[in-house]
Parts: structure tokens; sequence; C-alpha cells
């Protein structure tokens, strides 16, 4: 019998083990890519008529890249505090100045950027520091940031428009700086005129670009923080588990007893990179009970500019900010209140994920656990 039991419980330690090793594997995400349609996701109309005109846009409130009047449009995602973004913002402009003042693509082409995670007073500043000529959208949100694939930035997408009128096919991408603006502009060109058919037939087959998000603790560390950050809780704990959702999101669950009482409380381990070619991935912890209250956040790697990690002083400030609040309601970033010092970046990437809690929520509740 002792050895029976001692063969069940091995069995159980080894799929136990088995079920946490995906957590420490690294993640590719894959962004969008020649062939592919590009996405209609509303974007907010310019308030310069000047942009407005620009881009062939009315008054309406929000637009798709459909309605943008061009052979060609030069998607340029970018965050305001990517250092690649502002070195690349002064030979941009040099491409626009040399698209502007070519009678062959004067209006064939257009340039937009869409600032991942940026609002309406982020996006100024830099248009007026870099002295931008072409319109930038806000995405606060990372609404397209989400539906390009979540890339680091910069990060161009060259999209073919339908002259129907239908929605745009992706010619070509490229991750990463391109101050080279005079081969940029060669490219423009011939993306300009190239058929929409052999976009989709041709193109299609190339390689995708993607984001490699490596993990930054082994299966057996990353098992014990969860481990211990659910005994700082007072009780004793039980069946503990990792969660199996569609969202494929790593998600870990308890019991914790104390007093007669007990209650369910949840940890969701984040790996996700930064909206920044030039920073450190994102990793952090926070645990919420059933309701949707945030009750922990502990960093994993969190860094500010240069790639500093937070101090004990940073670590507080966005506790401060997340603790008590629920995943329940949208995080409404707000840069100059909420952002930890250095950091706006990385800190409005941790309040979109805790954004998406009312998704997580609605996954916990089919599973009958909240």
């Amino acid at each position: 019998m002792s050895r029976y039991i001692l063969l069940i419980s091995t069995v159980i330690l080894i799929l136990m083990c088995w079920s946490f090793t995906r957590i420490s594997h690294s993640q590719e995400i894959k962004l969008i890519k020649a062939g592919d349609i590009f996405p209609e996701t509303p974007l907010k109309t310019p308030i310069h008529p000047k942009e407005r005109k620009y881009l062939g846009l009315s008054k309406g409130n929000t637009f798709t890249l459909k309605e943008i009047k061009s052979d060609l449009v030069l998607v340029e995602i970018i965050s305001v505090y990517c250092p690649s973004c502002q070195r690349q913002a002064p030979a941009y402009n040099e491409l626009f100045d040399l698209i502007e003042n070519d009678p062959d693509t004067r209006g064939r082409i257009k340039i937009i950027g869409i600032a991942a995670g940026n609002g309406d007073l982020e996006v100024k500043g830099f248009k007026e520091k870099y002295k931008v000529r072409f319109p930038i959208i806000p995405d606060p949100q990372f609404e397209m940031h989400r539906d390009i694939g979540s890339s680091l930035t910069p990060f161009s997408i060259y999209v073919r428009q339908d002259p129907s009128d239908q929605i745009g096919i992706v010619a070509e991408t490229h991750l990463g700086p391109n101050r080279d603006y005079q081969r940029v502009f060669k490219k423009l060109g011939q993306l300009m005129t190239i058929d929409l058919a052999a976009v989709e037939k041709e193109f299609r087959k190339e390689g995708t670009e993607s984001v490699i998000v490596k993990p930054v603790f082994s299966d057996s560390d990353l098992l014990e923080k969860v481990e211990n950050i659910f005994t700082t809780f007072n009780g004793r704990i039980i069946n503990y588990q990792r969660l199996v959702l569609k969202s494929s999101k790593y998600v870990y669950t308890v019991i914790v007893e104390h007093k007669g009482k007990s209650q369910r409380l949840f940890a969701e381990v984040i790996s996700r990179p930064s909206a920044c070619g030039d920073c450190h991935d994102i990793h952090f912890i926070y645990v919420f009970d059933a309701s949707g209250k945030v009750l922990r956040f502990v960093p994993l790697q969190l860094t500010k500019y240069g790639n500093k990690h937070w101090d004990q002083a940073d670590i507080a400030k966005m506790q401060e900010q997340l603790l008590g609040r629920s995943i329940a309601e949208p995080f409404i970033f707000q840069p100059e209140v909420d952002a930890v010092s250095s950091a706006t970046i990385t800190s409005a990437v941790i309040f979109d994920n805790l954004s998406q809690g009312k998704k997580l929520l609605a996954e916990l509740k089919e599973k009958d656990l909240i």
C-alpha cells in the first residue's frame, strides 16, 4: 500500500510540474504581416483641419484606415517615450517632404503615426518638440496596438489601399528604426502601384515579424514566488491550482481559510513586451479576489529610463495606484498622475493589462470560480 501511495504521489508531482512548465517558455508574439488585411480599428479623427484635409477625412469623431484617400499608407506605430522613435522623427519629416514635393507621390502616399499607449497631450508634446509634419493619432488604450500584434516600437506597416474603398492589405512591414528616408521613399514608390491581388497571393508567403518575450525565472522559482505571495494572506492555503483558460492567461487560484471563513483568491502572472523597442520586457504578478479587487502587486521585472530597475519608492507608487481598485472597471491611465517617474511606458502597460480584467473575470465566471 505504501508503495502504491508513493507511486500515485510521484505521478501527481510530475503532472503538477508539467502543468507549470509553459510559463517559463519564451512567448513568440506574431505581428501583422504582408498579405494580411489591415484592421479596421476606429481611430480618433484629428482636430486640426489641415490634418483632416491631408488624410481626406470628414468631421466625424472617428475614422478607419480605409477612409484615407491614397494608394498607399505608411502606418508608423510609435511611443512618444521611445528613444528610437524620437531619433527617427527628423528622418520621417524629411520623408514626408520628399513625398509631398514629388508630383508622382503627392496625394498618393500618406503617412500616419499611431502612438501606442499615449494620449492627446503626450502626442501634442511629441509633435511640437520634433516638429512632426504628419498626423499622429493617440492610441491610449492600446487598441490598434493590440490589433496589429502588440509590436515593439517603432514598427512600420505599409498598407496598399483598395481603390474601391474596401479594406487595405498590408504590403510589407519593418520592425525597428529606419532612418534612411531615401530608401524608405524608394520602397514606398514601389509599393504604391503594386497589384492588390499580387499582395494577397505572393507577399503572404513571406515570413512574419515577431516579438519574443523571454522568462525571467525558472518554473520552480516562479511557482515559489506565487506560493509566497498567497502565504502573505493570513490563513490556511488549500486547493492551489493553475487554471487553464481559453485566453491562455497564466492564472493561479487558492482558497484561504481563516477563522471559519474561506476566500478564493487569484494571481495572474503577466509577461509582456514593452511598447518600446529599447526597453526591457515587463513581468509582474497581481492578486485579486472574487470581486476583482486588487490585493497585491509584485514586480518580477520592471524597468524605467535607461533600463534601470524600479526601486522600492517606484513599487510603492504603483501599489498606491492599483491596490483596492477593481479589475471589473477600466484602469484609465493618466500619465501625469499614475506614472512612475521615468517609467511612463511600463506604467501604461501595467494599467492596460489590468484594464483587461473584465474579460478575465468573465472567464472565471464561466468556470464557476466566482
